[in-house]
């Protein structure tokens, strides 16, 4: 899967990272060193200059026509054989050196990266399914041909798209994944955190046939790329100022879950655990607050007994789960924001259990133990997420339950109780909410995320009079 021009190449156990101009792999002069969590210089990353950038924005614009010729089985074909290529990798041990690179630098342990990793590759095996239910009909010969059952055509509302790739967690790729797959010239443009992970997927695909042009990568600032790209997708924060018909967002996840039974079944803890866990508690669709419209107080202690289950351990532990922080500013302000709460009435309910203080040091690396916090449901913790497994837990009346879930991704219902579910999905800055034994489904890309990426990628055109195939 990498080549010679294209593997990062290690001196000592630091790497060398490329940016793709195309299927070209490149360097630059003057690489940006990367540290890791302790300090240590992990990799240096290629910062290529604005005449590097528009050449990748022509190739895109270049190729965007041909892109749209290629057979239905040829072109997903390709996103196939790249699953198969990185399988093949991580298999054989050789993806190890840059997952061991995205640990120290993002916090993540090393095996949750490896198997987010391999999570993106099991999606490329359902990309014709994800992309399906995105096109009018579910046909996906619109994405090439424009033509649909309708009065109107469906045609891109861009040539070319450039997708800012968070570092939260390695399955966040599946967003410029469905821009490609969407037959989308696509700018990959990665946070200064994880400048690895795309390089992955990049180099499988092209390896398996991709024409050149398709895509191209970039790290770290990209003005060019910024101004001439016809549309931008920008999960997370610090989106760019330009105008709204130019620009996809998506807002932070501060998924909830709903408690309206005193008992529930004994499993429902370790699932909620569970789902406060996945991607070391650095995803959207973890839970970050617990409504509990019965004794608050009881299910806190149910939760935070789940919870030490997960010990904090060092990043390259088989069981690790629990992140580490690059960023000490950060890690200072989340200590003195839990604290703060904790004086104010809020109460450590993770501590009465176990007696790991919140702020653990391994080694050079510093951690935050996971927690649930007992609060109130006005509590600005109770409407947040955080960047490890956290959960709020506050009683709510039932009534006020779509006031207290407002402005979620996710809503959780545990149990069978459709009112419920009906009010909550009728509150409009709810996303999706989930019930029954549905409860912890999660992340899938088969599900709008705030819509779907193709609402935004493609448009709705007139066109009279309507010629058939």
């Amino acid at each position: 899967m990498l080549t010679e021009s294209s593997r990062p190449r290690t001196s000592s156990d630091m790497l060398d990272v490329a940016a793709w101009i195309g299927r070209n792999a490149y360097t630059g002069s003057r690489p940006r060193p990367l540290t890791g969590c302790d300090g240590r210089t992990v990799a240096l990353v290629a910062q290529p200059n604005r005449l590097v950038q528009h050449k990748a924005v022509v190739l895109a614009r270049n190729v965007g026509a041909e892109l749209r010729k290629i057979d239905d089985a040829t072109w997903f074909g390709y996103f196939h054989r790249a699953a198969d290529i990185v399988d093949r990798e991580l298999s054989a041990g050789r993806v190890t050196p840059v997952a061991r690179a995205i640990s120290a630098t993002t916090g993540l342990p090393q095996l949750r990266v490896e198997r987010g990793i391999a999570a993106v590759a099991h999606h490329l095996r359902r990309i014709e399914d994800i992309m399906s239910v995105q096109a009018p009909q579910g046909d996906l010969a619109a994405y090439r041909t424009g033509r649909v059952d309708a009065p109107w055509a469906w045609l891109p509302a861009g040539r070319t798209c450039m997708v800012r790739v968070p570092g939260n967690f390695p399955t966040i790729q599946i967003e410029w994944l469905q821009t490609l797959a969407a037959r989308r010239p696509t700018l990959i443009n990665t946070s200064e955190r994880d400048p690895f992970t795309a390089g992955v997927f990049v180099s499988a695909l092209y390896e398996a046939g991709l024409p050149d042009g398709a895509l191209s990568m970039c790290h770290g600032d990209v003005p060019t790329w910024l101004n001439l790209a016809d549309q931008i997708v920008w999960p997370g924060e610090h989106a760019p100022s330009m105008e709204p018909s130019r620009l996809k967002t998506y807002h932070f996840g501060r998924s909830k879950a709903v408690l309206l039974d005193d008992h529930p079944d004994p499993r429902t803890w370790d699932r909620l655990a569970r789902l406060a866990f996945q991607g070391s508690g650095r995803l959207c669709t973890n839970v970050s607050a617990l409504a509990v419209t019965g004794d608050a107080e009881a299910a806190a202690a149910q939760l935070a007994r789940a919870f030490n289950a997960y010990p904090v351990l060092p990043l390259d532990a088989r069981a690790a789960r629990v992140p580490a922080f690059p960023d000490r500013e950060l890690l200072r302000a989340l200590v003195r924001e839990i604290e703060r709460e904790i004086a104010g009435g809020a109460v450590d309910v993770t501590a009465r259990d176990c007696d790991v203080p919140l702020l653990v040091e391994i080694g050079d690396s510093a951690f935050l133990r996971p927690t649930v916090l007992l609060t109130d449901a006005g509590s600005p913790l109770f409407r947040t997420e955080l960047p490890f497994p956290f959960t709020a837990v506050a009683r709510v009346d039932r009534a006020r339950l779509d006031e207290a879930c407002a402005h979620s991704l996710i809503v959780s219902v545990i149990g069978d109780h459709p009112e419920v579910v009906e009010l909550l999905a009728q509150e409009p800055t709810i996303t999706k909410v989930f019930a029954d034994d549905a409860f912890d489904r999660g992340y899938d890309p088969v599900d709008p995320q705030e819509g779907y990426l193709s609402d935004f990628l493609f448009q709705k055109k007139a066109l009279l009079p309507r010629r058939t195939a």
